[in-house]
């Protein structure tokens, strides 16, 4: 079972928009993250602070779409952010992890549809407060929020049967090169593996863009997905991991 978290001002329900606005909501949020591995700095809280809250997010207004055309995009101020435990799954390793729980407050009007730069201002805020508070650069922390958006539309897609559809919705909002969410990094893979018995099984993964910086942790290490991890080696993790997983198909 994942550890408690200890009782703080950041285990009460709060709006987006204060971890953008209030210091001190904030500054309890990257603390919790900052216990969360041994030798984690502010920068790396900053940015898996950011990781976790953007993914959960977007999945939460994706998760509530009928379908992936025409998706209303809530404002910073309707969307409402509690902590709590989730775990990490990394090849054949499990770790807890902070996730949120996410309420989408009103009923966001389908005037509020251009997807990228509706997730852009819904982020703004928060970026600019976090590369202020931990010394992240804002670039690097845009990385971040794009690949997930990139990660929720895919699985989105997956939800509902149709992965291509998830990764057609995330190159339509990051492929505009108007808001901070362009990148050239990004992007969808496909790996095949071969099970045991014979059977050829295939999944589509995202490719980072950007860093959550947990290999400057104490025993951490890049992701298999990392921007700073060779195709070579991201693949051959991936291949092994996808050919031995219980629910492969």
């Amino acid at each position: 079972m994942p550890p408690q978290l200890p009782a703080s001002p950041s285990r009460v329900p709060v709006r987006f928009t204060e971890l953008a606005e209030d210091s001190a909501v904030l500054g309890s949020w990257l603390h919790e993250h900052g216990e969360l591995w041994a030798g984690m700095d502010e920068r790396t809280a900053a940015a898996v602070l950011l990781g976790g809250v953007s993914a959960e997010v977007i999945a939460a207004i994706l998760t509530g779409a009928p379908d992936l055309a025409g998706i209303a995009w809530p404002k910073a101020s309707e969307v409402h952010l509690d902590l709590a435990w989730a775990t990490w799954v990394e090849g054949a390793t499990s770790t807890p992890v902070l996730t949120y729980r996410v309420e989408i407050a009103g009923s966001p009007d389908a005037g509020r549809s251009n997807a990228a730069t509706m997730i852009a201002e819904l982020h703004g805020p928060l970026v600019a407060a976090l590369a202020k508070a931990s010394g992240l650069g804002a670039r690097a922390l845009w990385r971040i929020v794009t690949d997930s958006v990139a990660q929720a539309c895919l699985e989105a897609g997956r939800r509902r049967g149709d992965a291509v559809a998830g990764m057609a919705l995330a190159r339509g909002i990051l492929d505009d090169r108007t808001t901070p969410l362009f990148n050239r990094q990004w992007g969808f893979f496909e790996v095949e593996a071969r099970r045991p018995d014979g059977r050829c099984v295939r999944e589509w993964f995202r490719a980072r863009g950007g860093c959550c910086r947990y290999y400057t942790t104490a025993g951490g290490a890049t992701c298999s997905t990392c921007v700073l991890r060779d195709p070579a080696s991201r693949d051959t993790i991936l291949r092994d991991w996808l050919a031995t997983r219980p629910e492969a198909a």
